[in-house]
């Protein structure tokens, strides 16, 4: 019942009126958070911190947990999806059918995040232009079965248009991945380095401009958290 009930005032346009009827139903929800009209089926719990904002048309289906941290953006037209975490024998782990964002990480459009195994974002992480895929699951061609490992993108680390994160991907702090480049599985990209290509490779040093991330940032206030609420029976 309170997961369809979730449903339903997700389609609700925004106002503070959802955001109330959410947090009553155990959610956590940001006063100063704005919520767009998504399809939202099977999922636990929102933790949305100040002035976060998900956009319209977004689909969340079968997830524990969708945190985001202050100051974050889902944009326009992604797909949020967790049900591959529930592969028969999955072992039980924090990341496994999560979402979690740190403070001022952003989701840009047109999107698709399996977060079957877990999709982890630090703090100033972009997910840039559209099309990419971070998938948390694959099939095992060794043991059969299927692997549960998490995509975590690191702090400051950027994300180009169309690209492929495989499960076990480790995006280093600061690090670029470029447009169209696919990381294999339990890849780790080096911090502070460009990555490109077809699996990616270490391209070059770089290191991001810190105003590069004060564009689109919350100004708002950054020490309130939401009232903690828990969820309903």
């Amino acid at each position: 019942m309170r997961q369809a009930l979730t449903t339903l005032v997700f389609l609700l346009p925004p106002s503070g009126l959802k955001i109330r009827l959410l947090n009553r139903l155990g959610h956590q929800v940001h006063p100063t958070a704005v919520l767009g009209v998504c399809l939202v089926r099977r999922v636990d719990r929102f933790e949305i911190g100040a002035g976060s904002l998900i956009h319209h048309f977004n689909l969340f289906r079968d997830l524990r947990l969708v945190r985001l941290g202050v100051g974050c953006r889902i944009m326009l037209f992604n797909q949020v999806v967790g049900d591959s975490g529930y592969e028969p024998g999955a072992v039980q782990t924090e990341n496994l059918r999560t979402l979690r964002l740190g403070d001022d990480s952003h989701i840009i459009s047109q999107h698709y995040l399996d977060c079957g195994g877990g999709v982890v974002l630090g703090d100033n992480t972009w997910v840039t232009g559209i099309r990419s895929t971070l998938l948390s699951h694959a099939f095992d061609p060794t043991n059969g079965g299927v692997i549960l490992d998490p995509v975590t993108i690191g702090d400051r680390a950027v994300i180009a248009t169309s690209c492929t994160m495989l499960p076990g991907t480790v995006i280093g702090e600061g690090a670029l991945i470029a447009a169209g480049s696919t990381t294999w599985t339990g890849q780790e990209a080096k911090g502070a380095h460009l990555h490109g290509g077809v699996p990616a490779r270490r391209l070059a040093p770089i290191d991001i401009p810190r105003h590069v991330y004060n564009r689109a940032r919350y100004q708002g206030p950054r020490d309130v958290v939401a009232p903690a609420n828990p969820p309903s029976e």
